[in-house]
């Protein structure tokens, strides 16, 4: 499958990934510069940030503080020495909604298509925005036609061009994190669950045969409140994680093999994998790339996302 994050906004034709690659999460900024040649990471950055000053949201304001986002992503810019002034960037990813659908058929053309394509999301969704932003990719499959939907708003999208560009940086990529995990696959083979936690939300991607078949999220976070404890959180991320497997499974007929989790969060990483481990019921393994070789556990944990972006 062609990489769908590298199209998943495309101002005119697809461009080649840039060097560096920022993160804007609920409670970080992140970012890596990196040599696609020799595929290495050259210069790296982890910033926290203080709390609700990002606010992720489809359809409201999500920065709160754009002065001190601005400094925050001026002070990453020096830590990465960066050359150049194009970046790509994974916005959070409650700013987007991300969808499959199956369809019998489809055209070819491809304004034909994304008509279909916007039909099926007007169903889903009664009040879909005006100034909707639309990036899809086609799966193959042997029964139907998959689409891999992407969908945003403009003027959320328009917040983080304009809070980089303030910073003397264009978004010339944008994509989001669990999506990004894919990469990191390598195109294994197997029917697999990639898990994706953060502070404020959890994803989940199926991905049987090498190929993406569903996406969900789920958000811990309401109106830039946390609503659950962490103990909490992990409850609901096991039965969220065994509802999701056992929906596949009797949908697409196939057994999930493993889930591969990524840990994006301030703290207690071991403890929160030993506990998943203890009660999924799959067999439970992490992210893994000789790129991150020279970070340690939670720096690779924070920036698997951005590697997948520019290095796979």
């Amino acid at each position: 499958m062609a990489r769908f994050l590298d199209r998943l906004k495309n101002y005119l034709t697809t461009p080649p990934l840039p060097s560096a690659a920022f993160q804007v999460s609920a409670n970080r900024i992140s970012g890596i510069c990196a040599s696609s040649k020799e595929k290495k990471i050259k210069h790296y950055f982890i910033s926290p940030l203080k709390d609700s000053v990002i606010q992720p949201s489809f359809d409201k304001i999500n920065l709160k503080d754009e002065a001190y986002l601005e400094e925050k992503i001026r002070k990453g810019k020096q830590m990465l020495n960066l050359s150049e002034s194009t970046i790509a960037c994974l916005i959070p990813e409650r700013c987007l909604k991300v969808l499959v659908f199956s369809f019998a058929s489809l055209p070819s053309a491809q304004m034909e298509r994304e008509q279909i394509i916007r039909w099926q999301l007007k169903k889903q969704m009664p009040q879909f925005p005006d100034d909707a932003r639309l990036s899809y990719e086609v799966i193959k499959s042997n029964k139907d036609v998959k689409i891999l939907v992407s969908l945003a708003k403009a003027s959320v999208i328009e917040e983080y061009e304009n809070l980089f560009a303030r910073a003397g940086l264009k978004l010339r990529v944008v994509g989001i994190t669990t999506l990004s995990l894919f990469s990191l696959l390598g195109g294994e083979d197997g029917n697999l669950m990639v898990l994706n936690l953060e502070e404020d939300y959890m994803a989940l991607m199926a991905v049987l045969n090498s190929e993406i078949v569903m996406y969900r999220l789920k958000p811990f976070v309401l109106e830039g409140k946390t609503t659950l404890s962490l103990t909490e959180r992990i409850n609901n991320v096991v039965q969220e994680v065994e509802n999701t497997i056992n929906f596949i499974e009797d949908r697409e007929k196939k057994k999930i093999d493993s889930v591969r989790i990524r840990l994006g969060i301030a703290n207690q990483e071991r403890e929160i994998l030993s506990v998943l481990k203890e009660n999924l019921s799959p067999p439970i393994k992490g992210i893994e790339t000789s790129l991150a070789s020279e970070l340690d556990f939670r720096e690779s944990q924070i920036l698997f996302p951005l590697i997948g972006q520019i290095l796979c």
